[in-house]
């Protein structure tokens, strides 16, 4: 009796007469002798030097100092059961997260390999979602976390506050115009709005694109393609420029390859600066937490 009660632990013991409502049914539950439980939820008082059970005459009541402790002693058990499980061939350990494709291209190269080399016994799985969709996919929790840009008004910061989600700034990016490297503006360090009224600008056909409309205007007209590829194909034909966050599009082949240039923009109605954030929803399994902690620390070391 004694290495079973030393096993429970006076918080399971306490937790579990806070929820039985007393201290006979919790005893039954543990399997542990009525004197056992009630000695340990005293113990547990007399080192917390503070009441946390009243008893009456229909069982024990939690004190406002017991209702604060049961959360977090639950909590702590509850990540302990986590802990038990945690790398068990039987236990799958999964995480979901959103993120718009680019982003997405940068996360698997440079978070999710080599996370998974540390932890080969997870599943991630990452959504390519459109930004006016994150918030969806936290809210059904289709996902638990994302990793999105925050502009243009489309109020994912505020949106995933009511959700009570944590949402940690990772960098700034800043939109630039890319272009092929043959094109005859291509050596000029910044183009104008005169520059660009001179060229096409290549866009998502999805009505969901938000990212150039805004500049739409200063264009002289204007690509509707289907997916990334095909945009870039028209850019390395000179056909057609487009217009995205510049760190994230330095990590694309074609980029890196240098069939691609990115110039600066000199229009100051428009604010070219972009905040990334990385977003998680407020309760995350182990397995969930290990990788918001990694991604974190990780994410802008290769940027």
């Amino acid at each position: 009796m004694k290495e079973r009660f030393a096993r429970q632990g006076r918080c399971e013991v306490f937790v579990a007469t806070a929820r039985c409502g007393s201290i006979s049914a919790a005893a039954r539950k543990l399997g542990i002798s009525r004197p056992a439980a009630s000695a340990a939820v005293k113990s547990l008082e007399q080192e917390l030097d503070v009441a946390l059970l009243l008893k009456g005459n229909q069982g024990v009541h939690l004190t406002p100092a017991g209702q604060l402790v049961l959360e977090k002693a639950a909590g702590a058990l509850a990540l302990i059961d986590e802990m038990r499980n945690y790398g068990r061939a039987d236990i799958k350990n999964s995480v979901s997260i959103c993120s718009t494709p680019l982003l997405s291209l940068y996360l698997t190269r440079n978070i999710f390999l080599p996370f998974k080399e540390r932890h080969p016994h997870f599943d991630i799985v990452i959504s390519n979602t459109y930004l006016t969709d994150v918030v969806r996919q936290l809210e059904t929790r289709a996902s638990c976390m994302a990793v999105t840009l925050t502009s243009l008004g489309l109020n994912i910061v505020e949106s995933a506050k009511k959700l009570g989600c944590e949402i940690i700034p990772l960098y700034t990016d800043e939109r630039k115009l890319f272009m092929g490297a043959r094109h005859p503006l291509a050596a000029r360090e910044y183009l104008t709005a005169e520059d660009l009224s001179r060229l096409n600008i290549a866009l998502y056909s999805t009505d969901q694109e938000q990212v150039s409309r805004q500049y739409l205007p200063y264009f002289a007209g204007s690509y509707r393609v289907s997916n990334r590829s095909d945009m870039l194909d028209l850019v390395v034909r000179n056909e057609a420029v487009f217009i995205h966050p510049a760190i994230q599009c330095r990590h694309d082949l074609r980029v890196i390859k240098g069939d691609v240039v990115e110039k600066r923009l000199r229009l100051d109605s428009i604010k070219h600066e972009v905040p990334v954030v990385a977003i998680r929803l407020p309760e995350l399994t182990v397995a969930e937490r290990l990788f918001w902690q990694y991604l974190i620390v990780n994410f802008a070391k290769k940027l």
